[in-house]
């Protein structure tokens, strides 16, 4: 099995870019995953899908591995599937969290289930003894012990500190070029409180000129960049530091031009042509832009090589979506500060959920006076 994503689809009349097709050795396109791809985009943004894409693609290989179908999909197949994700490791050599086997199996469980609400399997996903996999219904949805994130305990999620933020850069890439953009998409994660595939979506078209930024500077005020690519596909525009803005130009116009240059070289002794790319942060090895996947990567190798130097515990962990949980209290904290009324709902805009509820999250620490930052 593999994935595929196209250039361009026409769904609803609309031209969609990267909608994800799971095909088979034969590259033939497997159609219930794109049913069921289709039936989730009303809903859920095409980022999300290709997500979920990925996650099944692993899925039905572990399924042809084992000579098995759909419908033979059991309790027992899951707990062994789960285990063998827990043991390998990831392409940075880094073995699966749990909370990355919980996702893939909960998105398995959720595909399973679709299927058997659609009749195209029987028996497999329910709430009975005859069902081979067993759920639990409720009004928020389905839920099955396999796809609980964590170990288990209830020990809370600890929002990384500042401190042990600028920990982690210095063990980031070790060629300088690649560190300089480590660095920055990690400030982009802290300063501007963007998702992993939001920073890497980042266009340079998308900002702001540097004369902006340096006159913000002067009136120290913030700079308002357009968000095209968010969780939801909806656009937003989001305040940013000038300074954050000005440290963006200097990397697109010092080091960036180092990427594309090759790039352009290569494919020139190739006879190819090489169409530089708007996204910001270009991947070294392909030209394109940085995934999320390997943003994400990055963060974990180098809170580890910290712990493995002593410069963080493995308590003071450092990982992605941390970067927004340190936006999102120091926002709140923030606020409390200054006697905002209703800080929840200010909070919610400017972080862009749905809900003031889902800040329940991030804001464990708002009153933890440990807290600094």
């Amino acid at each position: 099995m593999q994935l595929r994503t196209t250039r361009k689809a026409i769904l609803k009349k609309e031209a969609v870019e990267g909608f994800p097709l799971i095909l088979n050795d034969e590259y033939e396109v497997d159609w219930l995953t794109l049913e069921y791809f289709l039936d989730l985009h009303r809903s859920i943004a095409v980022s999300s899908l290709k997500l979920y894409a990925t996650h099944l693609v692993d899925f039905l290989a572990q399924l042809k591995v084992d000579s098995l179908n759909l419908d033979d999909v059991t309790d027992e197949w899951l707990i062994a599937y789960k285990n063998s994700l827990l043991n390998r490791q990831n392409p940075s050599g880094i073995r699966n969290s749990s909370n990355y086997a919980s996702q893939v199996l909960r998105t398995v469980v959720h595909y399973l289930y679709w299927l058997e609400q659609n009749k195209f399997v029987r028996n497999v996903v329910g709430e009975t003894k005859h069902h081979k996999v067993r759920i639990q219904g409720s009004v928020r949805g389905i839920k099955h012990p396999l796809t609980k994130f964590g170990t288990g305990t209830s020990k809370s999620t600890v929002t990384p500190r500042k401190e042990w933020i600028e920990t982690i850069k210095a063990y980031g890439p070790e060629r300088e070029d690649l560190a300089e953009r480590f660095e920055l998409m990690v400030d982009w994660g802290m300063s501007a409180g963007l998702r992993a595939h939001e920073i890497c979506a980042l266009k340079i078209s998308q900002l702001p000129t540097r004369e902006t930024a340096v006159n913000a500077l002067r009136e120290s005020r913030k700079v308002y960049i357009k968000l095209t690519v968010t969780k939801g596909s909806k656009v937003d525009s989001i305040p940013i530091s000038p300074l954050l803005l000005i440290r963006t130009w200097d990397y697109i116009e010092l080091i960036r031009p180092d990427i594309t240059e090759w790039f352009a070289k290569k494919s020139k002794s190739e006879y190819e042509l090489y169409e530089e790319p708007d996204a910001i942060f270009l991947s070294s090895k392909t030209g394109k832009a940085v995934t999320s996947r390997s943003l994400s990567n990055s963060i974990r190798s180098a809170f580890l090589r910290a712990v493995e130097a002593g410069d963080l515990t493995i308590d003071e962990k450092v990982w992605t979506h941390g970067l927004r949980h340190n936006f999102t209290t120091n926002l709140l904290k923030g606020f409390d500060a200054a006697g905002v009324k209703r800080p929840e709902a200010l909070a919610r805009q400017a972080t862009r959920h749905a809900r003031e509820d889902s800040l329940e999250d991030y804001s464990s620490e708002r009153f933890n006076e440990d807290f600094n930052g």
